[in-house]
């Protein structure tokens, strides 16, 4: 859940942003306040929401992938096994001792990874299909090139580049500590359930946003401009210089060959 709490907080501040930047700029191309406009900008949002959604489903089923592959201390942490010994002094009197199963609780822990994990990754990829259909029901012939298609992709990117730096680098000293690190006998060793399979879950995603990002921008190409006249688009280009050969409809180049005169 600290995946979905920090995509939430970020998407709600890139929204915001994004929303002000198109409010204030001075460009060609405003925010429309029409119901359309604001139609359009809904869907966005909640496609947005929606991917958020997904990464967070995919985000416990690879804890729960990770657990059964690697063990459950790798990913939900554990205590440390410390040197067997006598609990209690021969002879003495010794107070019961309540044992908590913690190997029951990383059970319940990567059950409730996978239950939650499918039920985000089905609800969120079918909540972004009705949105992406709705998208495009109403969308208009040069909606890639439109400013909302453009704060989504760059705010999906933000977003999930920013949760990539916060989690696969911390999931990955997590990863090695585990592994490699000293450890204490008796201490408690975490897992990687909060980070790796966070990292890994959003990495893909702002992999695609930024390779989004990038055929855009490809795919904007050169553009022209021309001074629009008063009555619509530009006049045909007019040659410069004179006319090689003949017109298609013109009659031949050259002198005209009079017909030989009667002789009588």
């Amino acid at each position: 859940m600290t995946l979905l709490v920090l995509l939430g907080v970020f998407a709600v501040l890139g929204v915001i942003v994004a929303a002000l930047v198109i409010l204030l700029q001075r460009g060609r191309e405003t925010f429309d306040l029409s119901l359309e406009g604001l139609l359009r900008a809904y869907l966005y949002v909640a496609s947005l929401a929606a991917v958020i959604v997904f990464a967070a489903g995919l985000a416990g089923l690879i804890a729960y992938v990770l657990g059964a592959a690697v063990g459950l201390d790798f990913v939900y942490g554990g205590p440390i096994r410390q040197p067997s010994g006598p609990l209690c002094p021969a002879g003495a009197i010794c107070p019961p001792v309540e044992v908590f199963s913690r190997e029951d609780f990383r059970r319940f822990q990567q059950s409730q990874d996978l239950i939650r994990g499918v039920t985000f990754v089905v609800f969120g990829a079918i909540f972004w299909g009705a949105h992406w259909f709705a998208r495009r029901a109403v969308a208009h012939g040069a909606e890639r090139a439109s400013g909302l298609y453009r704060a989504y992709l760059m705010v999906g990117t933000v977003i999930f580049g920013i949760a990539t730096i916060a989690f696969v680098p911390f999931g990955i000293y997590q990863a090695f500590t585990f592994f490699l690190g000293a450890l204490q006998p008796g201490g408690f060793r975490s897992g990687v359930a909060e980070t790796l399979p966070a990292g890994l879950a959003v990495l893909p995603v702002w992999l695609l946003y930024l390779w989004l990002v990038l055929r855009a921008l490809r795919g904007a190409g050169p553009r022209g401009y021309y001074r629009a006249g008063p009555s619509g688009p530009p006049p045909e280009p007019v040659g410069v210089g004179a006319r090689v050969g003949p017109g298609p409809a013109s009659r031949s180049a050259g002198a005209e060959v009079a017909p030989p005169e009667d002789p009588r």
